[in-house]
């Protein structure tokens, strides 16, 4: 039986921690790291940067929100019976119906385009598809946007028994990852889907997370402590340990597991659907295992800018930065074999990687795990550090804040991350007036109940 208060503590913190993660996020959007932490006053919380506004990022779930609250309780039932609940038409009249253009960006916007202009919804976001003898595409297809708008799918259906393994790890996500696959479908493709997946799945574990029954062991980073008695020495060494404690929370150790499992999961997940392969999935995670390797072997949060930035010249290909320039080269040379029958496509594609860094589902995901790895269960560290990272720092933070916000509920995100947003959502949609966040929460409560009835 679902505890009801506890799932609705848990989605509201899920949305609560995505508007203020995305609102800490925006004022940087776009830069990169090097320019943010030259700001002043800088970003070490809120500030007059920050100001309430529109976002994007949320708008593509309360549309789905609103697909299905329009379902008949036997639609409902008959549509998640078949796994077409959120099928490309169906959700993709809601696209046209509430979306406002100037809200509208890459992916989305190339999707949105191409469903205009006749091409049918299941194909709206290839990379090429042809069309009345006209060539469509979708240079984006792999781009951020469908990672921006995965939790959803894991707040209606959470992993419950993830921590008790009561099941095998598939068998719990995979409810979750076929509502997400639905959505992501409409307009991303390739590692762009697995994005969608990855934040889906997680914040469906989170969820199932309690934080205040909650045992961990913590690896303590090495120390050294400073003393006054300059005759002797000014400096001591500690080796760091490792200690179970008791806690209210999360903490790094935990989210890091439960994001090993999940790879596990969507590399078996990849194995048995067509619209990803396992080789999505390793390249997805070849820029969050560094992150992972990194923070095990130092998990001092003092370190992380040295870690992935501040390497020396023969470490730089490990660094998020070169990760990156390593897979921008091979994006080039994907282009060339993928699009070389569409000279127009080919074009496309290449002018967007112009600016692929700031918006590209990879070194974005980096930016996320880096967050909630260092942050380490403070709120506001963890979206500031996503943030510092830069790039594409709203959708950024933003997940990075709904995750942690799963994780231990609305209750133990604290006031001064939730009074500036006021518990507010500002949607830029048609037909949306209701900006009250906790109205949000029960509206997708009552949602993921229905989910709950055809689960037993």
């Amino acid at each position: 039986m679902v505890d009801k208060d506890f799932l609705l503590q848990k989605i509201w913190g899920g949305w609560t921690g995505k508007v203020a993660g995305g609102t800490f996020g925006m004022p940087v959007e776009g830069k990169d790291r090097n320019v943010i932490t030259k700001l002043h006053p800088p970003l070490s919380g809120w500030s007059k940067h920050h100001r309430q506004s529109i976002n994007d990022d949320e708008q593509y779930e309360l549309i789905s929100i609103l697909a299905l609250e329009a379902l008949s309780d036997d639609e409902f039932a008959n549509r998640f019976k078949a796994g077409t609940i959120l099928e490309p038409d169906y959700l993709g009249s809601y696209w046209l119906k509430f979306l406002l253009p100037q809200y509208v960006f890459t992916a989305e916007k190339a999707a949105y385009d191409n469903a205009k202009n006749g091409v049918p919804w299941e194909h709206a976001g290839d990379y090429v598809y042809e069309h009345d003898g006209k060539v469509f595409g979708n240079e984006y297809a792999d781009w951020i946007g469908a990672q921006m708008k995965g939790e959803l799918y894991g707040m209606l259906l959470p992993a419950w028994g993830w921590y008790k393994k009561s099941k095998d790890d598939l068998e719990l996500l995979k409810p979750c990852l076929d509502l997400s696959l639905q959505d992501a479908l409409i307009a991303h493709r390739d590692v762009g889907i697995v994005g969608e997946l990855f934040i889906s799945a997680i914040i469906s574990v989170a969820i199932a997370h309690n934080p205040y029954e909650y045992k961990e062991e913590i690896n303590f980073p090495k120390s050294e402590v400073y003393k006054w008695d300059l005759d002797k020495g000014n400096e001591e060494h500690f080796d760091g340990f490792t200690q179970q404690i008791d806690q209210t929370g999360i903490c790094s150790e935990t989210i890091i597991s439960d994001i090993k499992r999940i790879k596990a999961v969507l590399l078996e997940y990849a194995s048995l659907i067509d619209s990803i392969s396992t080789k999505d999935v390793e390249l997805y995670y070849s820029f969050i295992d560094p992150v992972i390797d990194t923070y095990i072997e130092n998990p001092d949060s003092r370190d992380w800018e040295i870690n992935f930035w501040a390497r020396n010249k023969r470490d730089w290909a490990k660094t998020l930065d070169g990760l990156w320039w390593n897979f921008e080269r091979d994006m080039v040379k994907d282009a060339i074999t993928r699009f070389k029958d569409f000279p127009s496509m080919f074009e496309r594609r290449l002018q967007s990687f112009s600016k692929a860094k700031a918006v590209h589902t990879l070194f974005n995901n980096a930016a996320i795990v880096v967050g909630l790895f260092y942050g380490d269960g403070d709120f506001i560290q963890t979206v500031r550090i996503s943030t510092l990272c830069g790039a594409d720092t709203d959708c950024n933070a933003g997940n990075a804040g709904a995750i942690l916000g799963a994780y231990i509920g609305q209750n133990l995100i604290p006031s001064y991350a939730k009074r500036f947003i006021r518990g507010e959502i500002i949607p830029g949609l048609k037909e949306w007036s209701d900006k009250s966040l906790l109205s949000l929460s029960q509206r997708t409560l009552t949602q993921a109940l229905r989910f709950e009835e055809l689960r037993k």
